[in-house]
């Protein structure tokens, strides 16, 4: 749900020259306290940049932000069940799980002392999702007459769809105060409250731009308050800079990111540093350009191009080990996983054999396949964001081994933000394959829109440009199915046909390597992505200072 940032070299810059020099940031900003302070590191490419919604949204380190100062109706559970939780709303209630009611708690304020209300619900309904970077398919509200406020503590709205499943709709999404919001309109996505006056469990202090976010505790929260007084979220240049912060005990953990298969021995030797080795967040998947004419189009030479690819040999090389197989963007420990999917598994004669079968010959004797009708060899473009350093490598090993049954790669590395323009755009032509990845998190319904077609609305999320009228089916009937059992048999359907069709393969969720000090805190709550990320808040509410 939260993309990978593009790295901006001034910052880094800036940052090392900052760190060599020995000097704080913004000077006395942040001067010790005798308070009880956590210190979380981000790196350079994970810094919040303003306090605009759509940096929430997409930026690592405002998605862990947001969640600590503006409070959600529910929130997602600690593991392992991650189940919904009551939190504003103290419940919920639907007879069609269309027209939703959630009645709030009573005793709410904001940082500045104004009440919330339902009126702040309904406001947020309405205003949030029309920030383009907020506009997830739980909060597809048609029209602003199907949002009422019935009382002062009760808000009842009827979406687009039928919202089924586990999980309720509205979220991950921040309530906002509408006396402060209210100026914003239509360009609430590029508002920036610089007081950040939410309702959460803490409340900012100061945030310097690229910089740091400096919170402290609300003392006047509602709920049950945090047992540290300020947390401080800092940019590191990088990871060098972050793994030193580390181990100098300048940060007791990273905010999003963790750490390469390289540095574990290293942690590991520290008795003050515990190396939690958590299930990835992350699913790395090959998407295939199926509007481009190339060979590509043929469904059997995608096939045979993935048994030319020694995932247990990506596994070791790229991630030294700490990565688990993954065959579909739903989690193995999930119950809507399907575990008989076909295993696509390395057989390079088997691949060389279904391209001869397809018509592609070395008609020249170079090693590189020829198709029998062009004479024209089978080469491709295989793009891939440069800051990704594990994915480039994956590109280069893919390279090597696809070469053995006669597919040349040319490999593609772009800056992340052309990336991201290529990728959405298929029909634009601008590369062949490309790595894709993407953090599901438990509820994963949403990563289904990568395979909707254009004709049914896939614009903007479809990376393949693939299209079945059988996929959009089914996807529309697993998103209205309230019974469960039905519902996984849709999903199972889903996740066959994508191992049929192949306008993408997932094949590896990296393990997250998120290391952190137990000398000073205890109580950290390690969940799939580590002790921090934008689902797992908890191990800040529980963390507690060592006595």
């Amino acid at each position: 749900m939260v993309e990978r940032k593009n790295k901006y070299i001034g910052l880094m810059v800036c940052l090392i020259s900052m760190y060599i020099l020995g000097l704080t940031f913004s000077g006395t900003a942040l001067a010790k306290s005798k308070k009880v302070r956590l210190n979380v590191g981000f790196g350079s490419e994970e810094v919040m940049e303003s306090l605009q919604t759509g940096t929430f949204a997409i930026n690592e380190m405002g998605a862990v932000y947001w969640p600590l100062v503006y409070d959600q109706l529910w929130v997602m559970g600690p593991p392992p069940n991650y189940d919904p939780t009551p939190w504003l709303a103290t419940r919920w209630e639907t007879d069609d799980h269309k027209t939703w009611r959630f009645y709030l708690q009573k005793n709410v304020k904001f940082h500045d002392g104004t009440p919330l209300t339902a009126e702040d619900v309904a406001f947020t309904l309405w205003n949030l999702p029309k920030d383009p970077q907020w506009s997830f398919p739980s909060t597809n509200i048609s029209s602003k007459k199907d949002i009422k406020v019935i009382d002062k503590y009760t808000v009842e709205f009827t979406l687009a769809n039928i919202w089924p499943g586990k999980y309720p709709p509205v979220d991950w999404m921040p309530i906002l105060p509408k006396h402060v919001w209210k100026d914003a309109g239509r360009k609430i996505g590029n508002f920036s409250d610089k007081k950040s006056i939410g309702s959460g469990p803490f409340k900012l202090k100061q945030f310097k731009s690229g910089e740091f976010v400096w919170m402290v505790k609300n003392e006047k929260y509602w709920g049950e308050k945090p047992q540290v007084d300020e947390v401080v979220f800092k940019g590191y240049g990088s990871a060098d800079a972050l793994k030193l912060a580390m181990k100098k005990g300048e940060i007791e953990f990273t905010g999003a990111s963790g750490f390469t298969p390289l540095s574990v021995k290293s942690y590991q030797r520290d008795k003050n540093i515990n190396v939690a080795i958590s299930p990835g967040l992350m699913l790395i998947w090959i998407t295939f350009n199926l509007h481009k004419e190339t060979v590509l189009k043929n469904k059997t030479v995608r096939k045979a191009l993935l048994h030319g690819i020694d995932r247990e040999r990506i596994y070791k090389m790229v991630y030294l080990g700490y990565a688990q197989p993954a065959d579909s963007f739903v989690y193995p420990e999930s119950p809507e996983y399907n575990p008989n999917l076909p295993k696509l598994e390395y057989n390079p004669g088997l691949a060389k054999k279904m391209l001869n079968d397809a018509g592609y010959f070395d008609t020249d004797g170079d090693g590189i396949l020829n198709d029998s009708k062009t004479g024209q060899n089978i080469e491709l473009d295989f793009m891939v964001p440069s800051e990704w350093a594990d994915e480039v490598k994956m590109v280069k090993l893919i390279k090597e081994q696809v070469k053995e049954i006669g597919i040349t790669i040319n490999e593609k590395v772009l800056d992340l933000d052309t990336y991201y323009e290529f990728v959405y755009q298929p029909t634009e032509d601008k590369f062949d394959l490309a790595i894709s990845s993407e953090e599901p998190g438990p509820n994963g319904s949403w990563m289904w829109e990568f395979v909707r077609s254009r004709a049914a609305g896939g614009v903007g999320w479809n990376q393949s440009d693939y299209a079945s009228q059988e996929m959009d089916d089914l996807l529309s009937k697993y998103l209205i199915e309230t019974e469960l059992d039905k519902r996984n048999e849709y999903v199972f359907k889903m996740q066959e046909l994508l191992a049929e069709d192949l306008p993408c393969a997932v094949i590896a969720r990296p393990n997250f390597i998120g290391p952190y000090r137990t000398d000073k805190f205890e109580g950290h709550v390690e969940a799939m992505g580590g002790v921090s990320n934008w689902i797992n808040w908890w191990t800040y509410m529980k963390l507690k200072p060592k006595k």
